[in-house]
């Protein structure tokens, strides 16, 4: 699985086959500008030597020296799918379009492999191998018709079945995945500091006849836009599904457009930070770090009830890093500074807003809290987990 003189995540080269993806990825596989290229390979070299993509300040200065505004070339790689919020999307690079800061780290997706060859074998072999090792698994449950019987797959699966994968490999996959379409909800830790499982979704047998990154890639595309095709249909003369992009049309099969990500609450460099305290503090993260996964995939769901309690689950989960029992406590003790402290104060009124949503019992009326009311909390929130992991 791996090559055994290189260090960090190991790589070599494969050919990708184009032939079976047609017009619909035309996008994603479309030729590339030179600062499209040079960003992606300023991305690709760091990840590929220590297993971890470069912050955003460094990408920003190696890019600047060409002559190149990163943002605006980062924000011009293709993608697929719908820039609906609720509505899935997918392109060469993800990251937090609520907030690209200087410390936070966009990742390239696995279709990047078919632009940088550096990026093939990882993205190519090494990726199938493990997906149809996946979907081998997930196929293998016996259903019960008196219990749902879920199929998981851990580290420890994957270093027993593969005894040649390296230990950078096995810790990358994680990130790998939840960039991906196909297990991007499944992932939690397990057993030791660096453990993890997935759960494996029923979706993943979708993907049973990919055997090329190429195919995955187009199989992909093919899902996205027949979601996108469906919500438009059931949504047609509402206004609602207008301009949604697919990547590529007809008459423009090479056009380039804005990758656009699912949304998200919780800063997606706070969670990476978050991950790589992981063993190395004496507080155990497995639970912070859920809740804040849990909270950015209900946000991009729309699931507005399960955002209030998420976040009020881990504003009440954290007071403890701040050397508080409780979030009261940790706002009135705690040395913040003036405008962290105006934010905290501002939080601990959003737990009236969310016993509201968890505690009001059901009556004629209709409710009136919706998911634009949690929109001034996520800044506050990310300020809350910035100074926790400080503390860490």
């Amino acid at each position: 699985m791996a090559d055994g003189d290189s260090k960090g995540v190991r790589y070599g080269v494969i050919q990708a086959d184009d032939s079976k993806i047609g017009r619909t990825v035309s996008a994603l596989t479309a030729q590339l500008d030179d600062g499209q290229l040079a960003l992606m390979t300023t991305m690709a070299d760091p990840y590929l030597e220590k297993g971890q993509w470069p912050v955003w300040h460094y990408v920003e200065t190696q890019l600047d020296r060409q002559g190149l505004d990163a943002a605006s070339v980062l924000k011009s790689l293709p993608s697929v799918g719908s820039p609906l919020i609720g509505q899935r999307s997918y392109g060469l690079a993800w990251y937090d379009r609520n907030q690209l800061a200087d410390d936070s780290r966009p990742v390239l997706t696995v279709a990047a492999g078919l632009h940088v060859p550096q990026l093939e074998r990882v993205f190519g072999e090494h990726f199938i191998t493990i997906l149809q090792y996946l979907i081998k698994h997930q196929q293998a449950v016996t259903p019960s018709p008196d219990k749902v019987e879920k199929a998981f797959v851990t580290s420890d699966d994957i270093r027993r079945d593969f005894p040649t994968v390296t230990p950078e490999f096995l810790e990358a996959l994680p990130g790998i995945f939840r960039h991906e379409p196909v297990l991007r909800g499944g992932y939690s830790t397990w057993g030791t500091s660096n453990g993890w499982r997935f759960e494996l979704d029923r979706e993943l047998a979708k993907y049973r006849d990919v055997t090329s990154l190429s195919e995955y890639v187009g199989k992909v595309a093919e899902l996205l836009i027949e979601e996108r095709l469906l919500f438009e249909a059931n949504h047609s003369g509402t206004g609602y599904a207008q301009n949604v992009v697919i990547g590529s049309s007809v008459n423009s099969p090479s056009t380039v457009v804005p990758t656009v990500t699912l949304p998200v609450y919780v800063n997606a460099g706070l969670i990476e930070e978050l991950e790589q305290k992981q063993g190395q503090t004496t507080w155990s993260l497995d639970k912070l770090l859920q809740l804040l996964r849990e909270l950015n995939d209900c946000y991009a769901e729309d699931h507005v009830y399960a955002c209030h309690a998420l976040v009020r689950a881990v504003i009440d989960h954290v007071p403890p890093i701040l050397g508080s029992t409780s979030f009261e406590s940790a706002v009135s003790n705690y040395k913040w500074t003036r405008t962290d402290k105006k934010y905290m104060d501002r939080l601990l009124e959003f737990k009236n807003q969310a016993d509201d949503v968890l505690h009001r019992r059901i009556r004629p009326s209709k409710g009136v809290i919706t998911m634009h009311d949690l929109l001034p909390f996520g800044a506050y929130l990310n300020a809350l987990l910035r100074e926790c992991i400080d503390k860490l």
